[in-house]
């Protein structure tokens, strides 16, 4: 029989093992890192496993790294159409990309994001190797995740880069899968909200089989699931943006209005003829004009007259999905084996923004100046507005050349309809090899060679979004001979564009405006690797385990822009395809040392260790390691620590990014309104500034260039993160098990980016030439600055803190409170994670921003900036009695406080509980039905405004859906 498996969750060379192991790893979340009380011990001393987190062989069930467990039976009755949503429910996980983010949640990528430091600093693996990636920073969709086949799910929050390789500074998720599975297995779910949308269809089917007298098992699984949205407009919380008026909340919204807004100074406003300004009704602040039906003539109103972007955005996102797995093994001899993986998934999602919005602007007329030709008689303006202009000639047309300039208006073109960016991701993945052991001695040793290649493409498609260079055409109309109003430019179609009063963009100059936008890319991927693993000699306390192997990966990424992107349409630049790759090759290896053992105060005392020797074409040789060591006074208390040294390599993403050139504000803190001092004189010398120009030097322009987007030249991300904690037992409470884990990372080197304001302050404040901010300026002959670099830089620091308890308790309940003669269990959990601290210092000279708890000033607002709660708690009750189990869970987030020295109508949310009821009867051994109700008592979630959340709310902290059911059914033959 084969005694080898490169699973990183439990796997046992002996059958008996294996039931022991599973037996541990059973109750509800049991921590891998606790030993199984439950588990039959003497099996598991006489026989060896690997757990997450490292690849020792093991004679215990304790990981080196805080590690939780969720078990199938918590996914199954989390009722979530995808597994990520599972998963962000638990305390260690904070704020990232999710199902409920609609903009901010960019392709649809569904993160899993440890300790608040970023989704390309946790590594996500399946069955302890990287999964297939779904984008350019090679983040893993866990909406591609196989979960029809999860067995359990490890959450590893201990740094391990020196284990499995870069991207894991801040941990790493392992989706453990099924293995050995016999039979046919169906399920049909079916969800859906209390209000009647969010509707969700989920099918799985899995079969599987032994052959050739078990030497060898295929596994096949499919799933499909459809899941339709929820819109924010259905939702009072966030049915109309709320904005700060005089310290409280009022309805909001977007100064870019259908029918088009004129902003007018007060001077201005009292100069206009024929419009009453008192026609307002309840007015808070009259800023201006704005054009209604027919081009009627209205005045302006903040906010009462605002537009509500919130109509047609999604609360929840609409998927679809369909994944097909297929898993295989066979024992080629008995101390050989042959296995296999395919998975293939085609994902489909979208998110929606309200119709687009403009600022109109003539080219070469002026920043934001759109000029009216000819207004007295141009045809394509209503009656109304011609009449306007004509009667306000002083204001709009001084010179009286017949031609009306307008500057500071706003336009929202709702008769284009909503934005909409859907995404369609089709993703696969090859994975073969061979494993087996061998013996030297009495010692067994155990070997993995294997091979992957993963590809995944993507098609983005825009409908809806204005193309700049369309729209300056459509607005510069003419009258031609035959009086018909035309486009100066007539290419591509052009069709005339009144933008003054309501539905004046008819739908054929809706169809020029907004051609669709095609975009396509493509990741691949290539592993190989092998490792060695085994017992080298034993010690008086135990034996000295090692384990060895090596690695190569090459990344390749590749990005087409649509046709329109690339003549830079739209007003960012003109975008070229891209494409970039790099390789690495690693050799990594960890050892075990038993020190002492079943000695009075030290029945374990252990030290262990790991490192890794890796070697980009991008960064060089990088090295990683670890040391850590357990301690275990009595056999139920356990204490151990690490400390790891971990990289993180830039992503493709952020060295290839394509780079762009605008213009942004700032000034020249060499001009002599600035009054330099003489150090900053020497550095703006050294740049390229005259001295002889220094007494009256000048910035010739109002504003700088900067350019934005990835470097080459990035180097490596570096971490150091240390934990100690401890793991009870006591034999006094039995069926107890307690940990507690103080955990500190320090990211340096972050990969971050400032803006060019920021860069000269940063510069020209430190005053070394050397460092990043003061070489990304770049100067011209006379000393004028050319552009500043604000493209991605190594220059940022991140810093996370914090305490981690875990309590997992198991009673028998009376007879009484037992539904059938197999009696009753009741199953305990409570997880609660404290984040003492979670900053970040971009600029160097200016105190960390710290936002662990905090609210504004730089903490939360939406767009990739994430509210991290400080405190949250996981309270878990499940019932279990023959036929029937009932779970009741509470999900705490605490109370968020406003940051000191920020104004805003909200300074504190208040402590937040949901509650989640669900269960699951089993008829027979062949048909069991299931259902539950998720944020049971349908509590909404705190309101704090759009200017200090995006939704009025964190999508990623609170519940936005609301109460919710599911119900479902499977059969196992």
């Amino acid at each position: 029989m084969i005694t080898t498996n490169r699973e990183c969750r439990p796997v046992l060379p002996r059958r008996a093992a294996m039931a022991a192991l599973l037996g541990g790893a059973s109750l509800l979340g049991q921590p891998a890192l606790a030993q199984a009380p439950a588990a039959d011990t003497d099996a598991v001393q006489e026989s060896e496993i690997i757990v997450t987190g490292s690849r020792l062989i093991r004679s215990d069930l304790t990981a080196p790294s805080p590690t939780t467990v969720i078990g199938e039976q918590d996914l199954q009755l989390s009722g979530n159409a995808t597994i990520e949503g599972t998963l962000n429910e638990y305390p260690q996980l904070a704020a990232g990309n999710s199902s409920n983010v609609n903009g901010g949640g960019g392709s649809g990528v569904l993160t899993a994001n440890l300790r608040g430091l970023g989704a390309t600093r946790t590594l996500v693996l399946v069955n302890g190797r990287r999964f297939i990636p779904a984008n350019a920073d090679g983040l893993v969709d866990l909406a591609s995740v196989p979960d029809a086949l999860v067995k359990s799910v490890d959450v590893i929050t201990g740094g391990a880069s020196a284990v499995y390789g870069s991207d894991a500074v801040a941990g790493a998720v392992n989706f453990v899968l099924k293995r050995d599975f016999e039979g046919l297995e169906g399920s049909y779910q079916f969800g859906r909200t209390f209000r009647g949308d969010g509707t969700s269809h989920r099918a799985d089917i899995t079969v599987g089989t032994n052959f050739a007298e078990d030497r060898g098992n295929v596994t096949l699984s499919a799933s499909f699931t459809d899941r339709g949205p929820v819109f924010k407009e259905n939702r009072w919380h966030s049915a109309r943006p709320l904005d700060t008026v005089n310290g409280v909340l009022v309805p909001g919204g977007s100064g870019s209005i259908p029918g088009t807004r004129i902003g007018l100074s007060t001077t201005q406003r009292a100069q206009l003829v024929g419009v009453d300004l008192n026609s307002a009704g309840p007015c808070s602040s009259l800023t201006g004009i704005r054009f209604g039906e027919a081009g009627a003539v209205l005045p302006y109103c903040a906010p009462e007259d605002t537009f509500n972007f919130a109509i047609g955005q999604y609360h929840l996102r609409p998927l679809k999905r369909t994944q097909i797995s297929g898993i295989a093994h066979y024992e080629l001899t008995d101390r050989v084996e042959a296995y296999g993986e395919v998975y293939y998934i085609n994902s489909e999602n979208s998110y929606q923004q309200a119709s687009d919005s403009f600022t109109p602007v003539t080219p070469g007329a002026g920043a934001s100046t759109f000029l009216v030709p000819n207004y007295a008689t141009n045809p394509i303006l209503l009656p109304a507005v011609r009449q306007f202009f004509i009667n306000n000639t002083a204001l709009f047309d001084p010179d009286g050349d017949g031609t009306a300039a307008v500057s500071g208006a706003g336009r929202r073109a709702d008769e284009l309809g909503f934005r909409n960016y859907s995404f369609e991701r089709n993703s696969r993945n090859l994975t073969g090899g061979l494993r087996g052991d061998f013996d030297i001695g009495d010692k067994n040793w155990r070997w993995d060679v294997f091979y992957q290649y993963q590809r995944t493409s993507g098609t983005e498609r825009a409908q809806g979004t204005i193309s700049q260079t369309r729209l300056s055409q459509a607005l510069n109309a003419t009258v031609n001979g035959q009086g018909q109003v035309v486009c100066v430019d007539p290419s591509r179609g052009c069709v005339p564009v009144s933008i003054f009063g309501l539905g004046t963009i008819d739908p054929a100059a809706s169809a020029f405006l907004t051609p669709e936008r095609v975009a396509n890319d493509r990741f691949t991927r290539n592993v190989a690797g092998a490792s060695l693993s085994g017992q080298m000699f034993d010690l008086p306390a135990g034996p000295v385990a090692v384990a060895l192997g090596v690695e190569y990966r090459k990344d390749a990424y590749a990005f087409r822009p649509s046709p329109q992107d690339i003549a830079g349409e739209y007003g960012t630049g003109s975008q070229s395809p891209i494409s970039g790759e790099y390789d690495l090759k690693e050799i990594f290896g960890e050892i075990r040392i038993p020190i002492l053992s079943d000695r009075p105060f030290f029945d374990t005392l252990a030290i262990e260790g790991a490192a890794r020797l890796s070697d980009y074409s991008t960064v060089g040789s990088v090295f990683t390691w670890k040391a850590g060591g357990e301690w275990a006074p009595v056999d139920w208390v356990r204490v151990r620590g690490a400390y790891n040294v971990a990289i993180r390599a830039p992503s493709l993403n952020e060295l290839y990014s394509p780079i762009s050139t605008g213009f942004t504000t700032g000034v020249d803190p060499c001009v002599a309104a600035r009054q330099p001092t003489p150090a900053q004189q020497d550095l703006c010398v050294l740049q390229g500034v005259n001295r002889a120009d220094l007494p009256t030097f000048t910035q010739q322009s109002t504003g700088l260039s900067a350019r934005s987007g990835g470097n080459p030249l990035l180097r490596e991300e570096k971490s150091k993160t240390y934990t100690i904690g401890a793991v009870i037992s006591p034999p006094f409470i039995p069926r107890l098990n307690l940990t507690i884990d103080y955990f500190n990372v320090k990211v340096d080197d972050a990969i971050t980016t400032i803006n060019a304001a920021q860069t000269l302050t940063d510069c020209f404040t430190n005053l070394d030439p050397s460092s990043e901010t003061c070489r990304a300026i770049t100067r011209l002959t006379n000393g004028q600055i050319d552009f500043v670099n604000t493209n991605l830089s190594n220059i940022g620091s991140l810093r996370v803190e914090g305490l981690d308890v875990q309590a997992d308790y198991r009673v028998n309940l009376p007879n009484a409170l037992a539904l059938s003669g197999d009696g009753a269990e009741l199953k305990l959990q409570a997880i609660a994670s404290w984040m003492f601290s979670r900053s970040t210092q971009v600029v160097s000279g200016q105190p960390a921003l710290e936002c662990a708890g905090y609210m504004g000033g730089g903490c939360g607002g939406g767009s990739g900036f994430w509210l991290i709660p400080d405190f949250k708690l996981n309270l878990t009750g499940t019932y279990n009695s023959g036929p029937v189990t009932v779970r009741m869970q509470g999900r705490m987030v605490g109370d968020i406080k406003l940051k000191e020295g920020v104004v805003a109508a909200v300074e504190r949310a208040p402590r937040h509980w949901l509650f989640d009821l669900s269960g699951e009867v089993r008829l027979n051994k062949t048909v069991e039905f299931f259902g539950g109700i998720d944020n049971l008592f349908d509590k909404d979630p705190p309101i704090l405004g759009s200017a200090l959340a995006s939704d009025n709310s964190d999508p990623t902290v609170w519940d936005v859906v609301g109460r919710r059911f599911f119900v479902g059914g499977r059969v196992r033959f």
